[in-house]
């Protein structure tokens, strides 16, 4: 294909249509230049813009080797009606999703709607990762041969392209890829990298240890209690006693038992008057201008636990005779070890002795353990909206009964009646509904009615999605 004009129109044009007659026969649109009407001069003119719009616009053919098929999926099909569940959540951003998807985690999507749930997850980044796993592998498939498409896919943690060269967000994708793959070496990265990131940037990405938090990382959270920004510090600081056998943690403890004297069934705390630079530096500053028992407290809440004797014996320290201003400070910062360092039999001890405990520390309750003291525990105390929280679901349908009992004779629509009838909407046995709808039409006030009535709905839909989904 030429580029040009032919010469012969280029000759017609100069000498004029009278003297010479132009022919089109040469031409690529010769046959719709063939059917051209008006004067010479005018078909001429229309020819050649005819072939200019052909010459401009036409393209050669090119053959190009079809892509190799989409891998096979051999997870069953996700069913029809869930699949319209689906969409229905996802438009109003249900609280419900997590559930969905975690049900629906052995079905796959079916072709027709691979595209549309890719479009959704291309603007959902809470719920992207789970929509392109429920898409399977034609979904990765297409999403490969999108441009726009190209964030969906989880990074390769072998590819370090997007960590040295992409944009923010994907450089922290790809590192959280690399953190799950490989923690250490994903930390060897980020200490490599250090000093070439931003402030924020720093403290954003140190934050992301915290998911397979190991030894690997120590040196790279003492090496950031030095960093200029407080920012940093913080999140270093927060990590750090994680780790109970770190060299933080055992600066801590030291400090610890030179602070806090146990006599016989007696505890006495003794501070310094100034702290070193070494305590300053470990964040203890900030505990400095307070009271003694906060300094104690902070010190307390990064030591070891082992540093104590176990819980249950005359000489625990749960057990001893203490101030009770003391006593609730070092209460405090013991629950705060024991959700860092994930003890289970402090955990148990402290909701002995104190009978409520924080949420972080109920969390680590072993389950049947806040099953006994639910059941036992007066209908009173059955609202403790942290213990409750802290009970994954489903619930045992005694404990649910007694907590809705709890419910319905409390005679307020305060916060705590929301979080809890919350709650139970979304962890209770699903043949609770009828209770909770039952509760709703004997209540003459609006906001229980309302209350008990969205409660059993929400069971009501819970109990809907697991039958699409079976």
């Amino acid at each position: 294909m030429t580029g040009t004009v032919p010469e012969s129109l280029t000759t017609a044009a100069l000498l004029g249509t009278a003297r010479s007659t132009p022919d089109f026969a040469s031409l690529h649109t010769a046959e719709a230049a063939a059917d051209l009407a008006g004067d010479h001069a005018s078909a001429l003119l229309a020819a050649v813009a005819l072939e200019s719009a052909f010459l401009t616009a036409a393209t050669v053919p090119v053959v190009r080797d079809l892509p190799a098929p989409a891998p096979d999926d051999d997870r069953p099909v996700l069913p029809g009606a869930a699949a319209e569940r689906l969409r229905a959540l996802l438009a109003v951003r249900s609280p419900l999703l997590d559930e969905w998807f975690e049900v629906a985690a052995r079905f796959r999507a079916s072709h027709d709607i691979v595209v549309d749930l890719l479009a959704v997850a291309a603007t959902d980044a809470v719920h992207r990762d789970r929509l392109v796993a429920l898409t399977g592998t034609r979904g990765r498939w297409v999403a490969s041969r999108n441009p726009e498409w190209v964030d969906l896919l989880p990074p390769d943690p072998n590819d370090e392209t997007a960590w040295h060269d992409g944009p923010p967000a994907r450089r922290r994708r790809w590192f959280e890829a690399s953190r799950a793959h490989d923690p250490a070496a994903a930390t060897a990265m980020l200490a490599a990298s250090w000093s070439s990131h931003t402030a924020g940037r720093r403290a954003e990405l140190l934050a992301l240890l915290e998911v397979g938090l190991g030894p690997y990382d120590e040196e790279l959270l003492e090496h950031a209690l030095d960093d200029r920004s407080s920012k940093v510090r913080a999140v270093a600081l927060d990590l750090l006693p994680r780790l109970p056998a770190s060299g933080f943690a055992y600066r801590m403890g030291v400090r610890a038992q030179q602070w806090v004297r146990i006599d016989g069934s007696s505890l006495t705390v003794e501070v310094p008057d100034r702290l070193d630079p070494d305590a300053l530096r470990d964040g203890l500053g900030d505990a400095r201008a307070h009271r003694a028992e906060d300094l104690v407290a902070a010190a307390v809440s990064a030591a070891p636990l082992s540093l104590w004797p176990r819980p249950g014996g005359g000489s625990a320290p749960l057990e001893l005779d203490i101030d009770e201003r003391l006593r609730a400070a070092l209460t405090e910062a013991w629950g705060v070890a024991t959700a860092r360092q994930h003890d289970g039999e402090w955990a148990a001890a402290l909701l002995r002795c104190t009978s409520a405990v924080d949420v972080s520390v109920a969390r680590v309750l072993p389950r049947e353990v806040l099953l006994t003291h639910l059941r036992q525990a007066p209908a009173a105390r059955m609202l403790d909206g942290g213990l409750l929280a802290a009970l994954p679901a489903p619930w045992p349908h005694d404990v649910a009964e007694k907590v809705l009992t709890a419910l319905y004779t409390t005679l307020t629509t305060t916060p705590v009646v929301r979080d809890v009838l919350a709650l139970l909407a979304h962890r209770a046995p699903f043949d609770l509904a009828d209770l909770l709808a039952d509760a709703a039409n004997r209540t003459d006030d609006l906001g229980r009615l309302h209350l008990f009535a969205s409660a059993a709905d929400i069971l009501t839909l819970r109990k809907t999605i697991h039958e699409e989904l079976s």
